[in-house]
């Protein structure tokens, strides 16, 4: 009783005292090695606890606490090692605290039952592994029933945004597309600790796309020595599929490595309706065989110098196929009466083959967490193209053989240096970072004529492309007491452009500065209810592909382009958020597009163009609701609801700008079968009503997905059985809106499928994977 009375006093007697001070130290053995998971304890009169926190692999400890006198303990595994009188009046940094009588144990779990969702002050966590969903599941089954994220076959995304870089450990994946989807199913949620989402990006990261960043933080594991994941996937689509994944990870005292083999082979049917409605006309329709498949290797290696530094080395090599099989038929029409029919036979044969060589070293300055990481990465995207189509038209005898060549070579070379500083008064971030862009592309246009293929140097092009961007940034976060804390960034960016098409004789030159601010504010009330504000202001650059005027081939009457004088557009994005009991979110957002562009579609003289322009101007408002519960024991819900007002404004008179209110919702159940949780029934439905952006109109789309997962042999076998978009509800139809005509849309790309995936674990399944990656945001524009 005497001690409950003397907590209570304590707690009554902090209302008074001034703001918190900060203890910060290093624990050691005997032999200068770092103790983690020792407690570090704050008592009062010997007995009664203030505060306490466990150290983490380094020794480090933080504790706040208000000013007082105090005794502080170190324990562990139940034994005081340490214990010393010590008085707070401002913030204190202990020097290295050595245990001299310490026993190194070789195995400890500590489990710490972490909240499920947390809210950081520039970002949200999701803690995967307090999530029965995700036991037993790859990563980017992990990634779909992860709150306010999206994932497809070839993307991941955040609900309300266009994409998403990812990143794992802090570091960039230089992987997009099919070959990221491979990489994320290689990995298992057993591997994974959390999962955090960050909408609005601070100073840190490149300006670069309003698309936001994933950072997937891997559970760190000390045993040493060699382990391995074997994953085997059936597809069933309209054909038969396949994926294979194999990991070999190896772990020592100072080298930390990782294999990872990638393949998959996943041929799909799709159906393009597109029609050109006005006073002319174009009736398209497309019945395509896509074949995709590809093999890809990762290898990282990362070797310890000393306890302070360590080197590595991390390369990626992928070769794939993107081929498809097309049949067309247009009927062009001239006040709804039929001009001519054409039909289109076409093969489209692309191998593309990618190389990425990161290089990084890392150096802790001091025991007090600051932090040198220096980064050299090198990108290349090689995709060369080739279609052959033959047409016929009702108007005009014979046939029509057109050859269409590509070869493209993208490459990226970037450095980069970046500081963690943390200091009594708060953290400091800066750093500097320079990235060339060269791209070179040669297309080639040839007609079948005289029993060969002759060149016609009017439809053909050489365009090469450099850009140079140089950028630095400074970050400061402090906290403001027990309840608030803030952190503000600015980030600068200058470029310089030179594109020049040999064919048009046409040169481009550009450069520019632009200043890039964030800043957040967040309110935690108590545990139970967090409160936050943010602003980050992005640019987003054109891909290589829209800015090269190259004219791109379908059919002799229909041709895509790009467009050397694309400028930039900038996204100013706002958020204010809550968090209930770390289970219920709501984010209330509004974000400004200026300078948008855009694929724009013109009709002349039965002519057909695709090409790309600078016309939009667009807000969008929304409201995004996110509930994770245990509705009962066996039973975990996690329902999603987001609804928006988009507006759009166009500066060319030839887009028709839409407005209009939306909803999109999912719905994930997750049924315990067993006691053992080893069996679990996966009931998921996401449903987008209709919906306008831009001059777009956008019908339902909906997906009903159902499937089983086991989890055998000690959790070494892990068999999975889904069965996804059963009612075929992903059709996606549309309109898109111009002056002279409406462009309706009507497509399904195969996606009501079954899967069965088998993963295998061997080896010594703690082992740690070296999953560090470089930060090279900028090759998503190399597509």
């Amino acid at each position: 009783m005497r001690n409950i009375i003397l907590v209570v006093l304590i707690f009554c007697s902090q209302i008074f005292l001034s703001q918190n001070v900060q203890i910060t130290g290093r624990i050691l053995n005997n032999e200068n090695s770092p103790v983690e998971f020792a407690e570090v304890i704050l008592l009062k009169n010997d007995s009664v606890k203030i505060r306490s926190e466990i150290t983490n692999a380094n020794g480090m400890f933080t504790i706040d606490a208000p000013k007082d006198s105090y005794i502080l303990q170190v324990k562990r595994f139940k034994g005081i090692l340490y214990s010393k009188k010590i008085k707070l009046e401002n913030n204190l940094r202990l020097n290295e605290i050595k245990l001299v009588d310490i026993q190194q144990i070789k195995e400890v779990i500590i489990e710490k039952k972490k909240k499920l969702i947390e809210k950081k002050i520039d970002r949200t966590v999701f803690n995967v592994e307090n999530s029965i969903f995700s036991s037993g599941a790859d990563l980017a089954q992990v990634l779909s029933g992860t709150p306010m994220l999206s994932v497809s076959d070839n993307s991941v995304s955040i609900v309300g945004k266009s994409g998403v870089a990812v990143m794992v450990n802090d570091k960039l994946l230089n992987l997009s597309g099919t070959d990221l989807i491979n990489y994320l199913r290689s990995l298992r949620s057993d591997d994974v600790s959390r999962v955090e989402i960050i909408t609005t990006p601070p100073a840190k990261y490149e300006a670069q796309g309003n698309s936001g960043i994933l950072n997937i933080i891997l559970k760190k594991n000390t045993k040493l020595g060699w382990n391995g994941i074997l994953s085997s996937s059936y597809i069933q689509t309209t054909y038969v599929g396949n994926a294979n994944n194999l990991t070999l990870n190896y772990n020592s005292n100072k080298i930390t490595s990782s294999l990872r083999l990638r393949q998959f082979d996943r041929p799909s049917k799709a159906v393009e309706l597109i029609d050109i409605i006005g006073t002319n006309s174009i009736l398209s329709a497309d019945k395509r065989k896509d074949k995709f498949k590809g093999a890809g290797a990762n290898f990282s290696f990362d070797y310890k110098l000393n306890q302070n530094s360590n080197i590595g080395v991390i390369y990626d090599i992928s070769k794939s196929h993107s081929d498809m099989d097309i049949f067309n038929r247009s009927i062009y029409q001239t006040n709804s009466i039929q001009d001519s029919l054409l039909t289109t036979s076409s093969e489209h044969r692309k191998p593309i083959v990618t190389h990425s060589l990161n290089a990084y070293y890392d150096y802790k300055i001091d025991s007090l967490g600051k932090k040198l990481n220096i980064a050299g990465n090198y990108f290349s995207n090689s995709p060369d193209a080739e279609v052959n189509f033959q047409t016929i038209s009702d108007y005009t005898p014979g046939t029509q053989k057109i050859r269409n060549l590509s070869n493209l070579d993208y490459q990226i070379l970037s450095g980069q240096a970046d500081l963690y500083l943390p200091f009594k008064w708060g953290t400091l971030e800066t750093g500097l970072k320079f990235t060339h862009f060269l791209n070179g592309s040669n297309i080639k246009y040839f007609s079948f004529k005289n029993d060969e293929y002759t060149i016609d140097p009017s439809r053909s092009n050489y365009f090469e492309y450099k850009e140079n961007n140089a950028a630095a940034y400074v970050s400061v976060y402090k906290s403001l007491g027990e309840k608030w804390s803030a952190k503000a960034g600015l980030r600068y960016e200058y470029s310089t452009i030179d594109g020049y098409s040999e064919t048009a004789g046409e040169r481009n030159k550009n450069e520019y500065g632009r200043l890039f601010p964030s800043a957040y504010l967040e309110y935690k009330a108590n545990e139970n209810n967090t409160l936050s504000i943010n602003y980050s202001k992005r640019i987003n650059r054109p891909n290589f592909t829209a800015l090269n005027p190259f004219r791109w081939y379908s059919n002799p009457y229909s041709f895509y382009t790009g467009n050397p004088f694309l400028s930039p557009s900038y996204n100013h994005n706002v958020e204010l958020s809550y968090l209930y009991k770390n289970r219920f979110s709501v984010t209330v957002y509004g974000q400004k597009l200026i300078n948008g562009y855009g694929r724009i579609t013109s009709l002349t003289q039965g002519i057909k163009e695709v090409n790309y322009k600078n016309y939009l101007t667009q807000y969008d408002a929304g409201l995004n609701a996110s509930l994770y519960t245990n509705v009962t024991k066996w039973w975990e819900n996690n329902t999603n609801i987001v609804s928006f007002y988009s507006e759009s404004e166009s500066s060319i008179p030839e887009v028709v700008p839409q407005k209009g209110v939306s909803m999109y919702y999912t719905i994930n159940n997750t049924f315990t079968i067993n006691k053992e949780k080893s069996v679990l029934f996966l009931l998921n439905f996401y449903h987008y009503l209709p919906n306008k952006q831009g001059n777009t109109y956008i019908g339902n789309i909906s997906n009903l997905s159902a499937g089983f997962r086991f989890s055998l042999m000690e959790k070494k076998l892990r068999v999975n059985m889904m069965v996804e978009d059963i009612f075929r509800g992903t059709q996606s139809k549309g309109k898109i809106f111009y002056d002279e005509f409406t462009q309706f849309y009507n497509n399904y790309y195969d996606t009501r499928r079954f899967t069965l995936n088998m993963t295998y674990t061997f080896g010594n399944k703690n082992v740690k994977t070296n999953n560090k990656q470089i930060q090279l945001e900028e090759k998503s524009r190399a597509n």
